[in-house]
């Protein structure tokens, strides 16, 4: 049994970090005025960066310090989307489940020749392709990210692989028990993306009404990643070729989102560069902003990610005694997400 600083009983039926009995659904209150979630989820961390919009790696002490940062804002799940090295990997290695979240997480970002940022990731030809994903599935922990499309000078953005390869990545990802993820910011390559069964769309700026059927069909992932994108056309400048084409992309992706949830898709909140997944409920409340309804929102931020990646959504019997308790109703008001008032992990009250 836990207690608060006030010495009232907490979370009771707790045993060893699972629940020993049924304490109700996701949305029910645990104690008078507090309401309950299983925990936030971040559907595109990335825990070897610092905090700022750039790409500068930090050391594992870091990554560490933002994984327990995030845990403490009551994220239970973070799918890290890759990076140039294996920070993340390491940090998880050296971090207990009951000092950090879950964390799936991709390995080394593979791309092609000028089809990203130089010197980060892999970079392959179409012939190596199948090599790099069986090698990005032994170094990850269940996921393999791809970079679909860059902006090419004068042209904006290009994709860097066909559908057929696409298409071959899924395949040999799938074979080995790997799921791949792919950024896409042009109009074209979303589209080819989920044709090709690619798992999970990051940002999909572009994706079509189609596109979502077709993808929640199979229960597919969309990260939207909101605020990285605003921060990008910060960055480009809001009256240039890219700022104007990604604020397209943001108002198409605002038209789609509860039409995606309807479709089937999982629809998760993720922080990518624009802040800390500890800040995952700024992302949710954006969505919010942008018309997503709140509960939609708040399965966005937790519920969703829970069951797009196989875990318990509820408070069951035998699953992770993991709980967020807020003051607020978070299914009225999304923006009670940023300001939790207990987080408990694996039965131990944190803070």
């Amino acid at each position: 049994m836990l207690h608060p600083p006030t010495g009232e009983p907490l979370v009771r039926d707790a045993v060893e970090g699972m629940w020993a009995s049924p304490t109700g659904s996701p949305d029910s209150t645990l104690g008078e005025g507090s309401w309950a979630l299983p925990g936030l989820v971040d559907g595109h961390a990335h825990f070897a960066a610092i905090e700022r919009v750039d790409w500068i790696t930090d050391d594992v002490a870091g990554a560490i310090s933002r994984a327990r940062e995030a845990l403490a804002a009551g994220v239970m799940l973070a799918l890290d989307k890759g990076w140039k090295d294996l920070t993340a990997i390491e940090m998880m290695s050296r971090l207990g489940l009951e000092d950090r979240p879950d964390i799936e997480a991709a390995g080394v970002i593979i791309s092609v020749p000028d089809g990203y940022w130089p010197d980060f990731g892999r970079e392959v030809g179409p012939s190596e392709l199948a090599t790099a994903v069986t090698a990005a599935v032994a170094e990850s922990e269940g996921w393999v990210k791809l970079v679909g499309d860059w902006p090419r000078r004068g042209v904006g953005p290009m994709p860097n692989f066909t559908e057929k390869e696409l298409g071959e990545a899924v395949r040999v990802a799938d074979g080995l028990g790997a799921r791949v993820a792919i950024h896409t910011m042009a109009r074209e390559v979303p589209s080819m993306a989920v044709r090709a069964g690619v798992h999970s769309i990051e940002h999909g700026l572009f994706l079509t009404e189609d596109d979502v059927i077709e993808l929640g069909a199979r229960g597919g992932i969309w990260v939207p990643t909101v605020l990285r994108m605003e921060a990008v056309i910060h960055q480009l400048g809001a009256a240039s070729t890219g700022g104007r084409l990604i604020r397209e992309g943001i108002e198409n992706v605002a038209s789609l989102l509860d039409t995606a949830v309807e479709a089937g898709v999982f629809v998760l909140a993720g922080t990518d560069l624009a802040v800390g997944t500890r800040a995952v409920a700024a992302e949710a409340i954006r969505l919010w902003e942008l018309g997503m309804s709140p509960a939609l929102v708040v399965g966005a931020v937790s519920t969703a990610g829970l069951r797009a990646t196989g875990r318990a959504d509820a408070f069951e019997v035998g699953s992770p005694a993991n709980v967020v308790l807020y003051p607020e109703d978070p299914f009225r008001d999304p923006r009670v997400l940023a300001h939790p008032q207990h987080v408990v992990r694996l039965g131990r009250l944190l803070g």
